[in-house]
């Protein structure tokens, strides 16, 4: 019996859903017991960075679609559940609109930064893709392309919110970030690829502790040491990024300047560069990675030599300061990668780091006699489907 054209389109339509997914399994070793490094120690383990992720989309329409995405890690630190929930609305070939819990686009792998298949690295360079920013938000996004055979463009611009706890090397925060907004632009021309990209958003970093202590300060009478330890203000980003791949070789780079008006939030400038060779079914690559963090000056006005109470709550405001974590890394990393096929890869990565001066440098210090320099060896199974 032959169906009608008609519902066949009906059939399909409710046929519409499509079911991928993702993986990998990472084991690591850092040379040192004085400290750890994305979780991994002077013991090899498998369970840092080892995750698996489904994704549902659903074609409701030929122009509105549905993308979940559930995603599982196999460290207990990090948390497991829905990463994207969002309405996907195609006008035309031109116009794209999102609506929902989305991937932040700070950077040029943001989309996938779970994805290790789509990458060459075990890990993409910590001194940006380390977390210090929100991964996803809550929100809308709109982005127009546009162009000719020789040229094409995109404008990206989104609005949303924040509002959950994420971990900083070993550090929990939760940040609540509201008014999160960012504009990206993008020219391709063949094999190169330019962004240029602006994203802000009001910050309120509240610690309980901090809190306890601006208001004895306040109390105290001293409301501009007080003031310098307000956790809200406004975070600002500008990154950019540069990347040419042909047959035979890429290169990429991409830079970050990050500004925090919250005392708790870092001033960071941070930068790699990679290249690499293509071999099917060989990839060997090279990168070199840095970062520089610092923090606000403290504004003392709390004088000494007064009394002992006074001197105890002067030492204890320079001591805030102190505690504040500063990230600055220098690395360069090495590896290879090895594909099967289109769906399985294997990969192998040394990373050589070195903190700059006594900061933590993303390290998770355990000995205090650590000179922030280690060596990290991972390997990686990685696979879509």
């Amino acid at each position: 019996m032959l169906v009608p054209a008609a519902s066949q389109a009906d059939v399909e339509l409710a046929s519409g859903f499509k079911v991928s997914g993702f993986g990998r399994v990472i084991g690591g070793y850092l040379d040192t017991g004085d400290a750890a490094y994305l979780d991994y120690t002077d013991e090899f383990k498998f369970d840092s960075q080892s995750l698996a992720a489904l994704q549902l989309d659903w074609q409701a329409t030929d122009k509105l679609s549905v993308t979940s995405q559930l995603l599982a890690h196999s460290n207990s630190d990090r948390e497991s559940g829905v990463e994207w929930l969002y309405l996907t609305y195609q006008l035309n070939d031109n116009w794209q609109f999102r609506a929902g819990k989305q991937r932040t686009p700070f950077f040029h792998y943001s989309d996938v930064l779970n994805v290790g298949f789509a990458y060459h690295w075990i890990n993409p360079p910590q001194q940006l893709y380390n977390g210090v920013l929100f991964p996803t938000y809550e929100g809308v996004n709109v982005n127009y392309r546009f162009g000719n055979e020789d040229i094409q463009a995109s404008i990206e611009a989104y609005w949303g919110s924040y509002n959950d706890e994420y971990e900083i090397a070993d550090v929990q925060v939760k940040p609540d970030v509201t008014n999160l907004h960012g504009f990206i632009g993008r020219i391709n021309r063949q094999n190169l690829q330019f962004t240029l990209a602006f994203h802000r958003g009001d910050i309120d970093v509240t610690l309980q502790e901090l809190d306890d202590f601006r208001s004895i300060l306040q109390s105290a009478g001293y409301s501009v040491s007080a003031d310098s330890l307000s956790p809200k203000g406004k975070v600002e980003v500008l990154t950019a990024g540069l990347s040419y791949h042909s047959f035979d070789y890429f290169a990429e780079a991409e830079v970050m300047k990050l500004i925090g008006e919250p005392s708790a939030f870092p001033a960071m400038l941070s930068a790699y560069l990679t290249t690499g060779i293509y071999s099917p079914p060989m990839t060997y690559h090279v990168t070199l990675a840095t970062s520089s963090v610092s923090y606000p000056e403290p504004t003392n006005e709390i004088p000494l030599g007064l009394s002992p109470e006074l001197d105890v709550l002067s030492t204890a405001y320079e001591s805030i300061f102190d505690q504040f974590n500063r990230d600055s890394l220098n690395s360069i990393a090495i590896g290879m990668r090895y594909d099967f096929n289109a769906h399985f890869a294997i990969k192998g990565d040394v990373s050589f780091l070195r903190g700059q001066g006594q900061q933590r440098a993303f390290f998770e210090v355990k000995n205090a006699d650590f000179d922030n320099s280690a060596t990290l060896y991972q390997v990686a199974l990685e696979w879509v489907f």
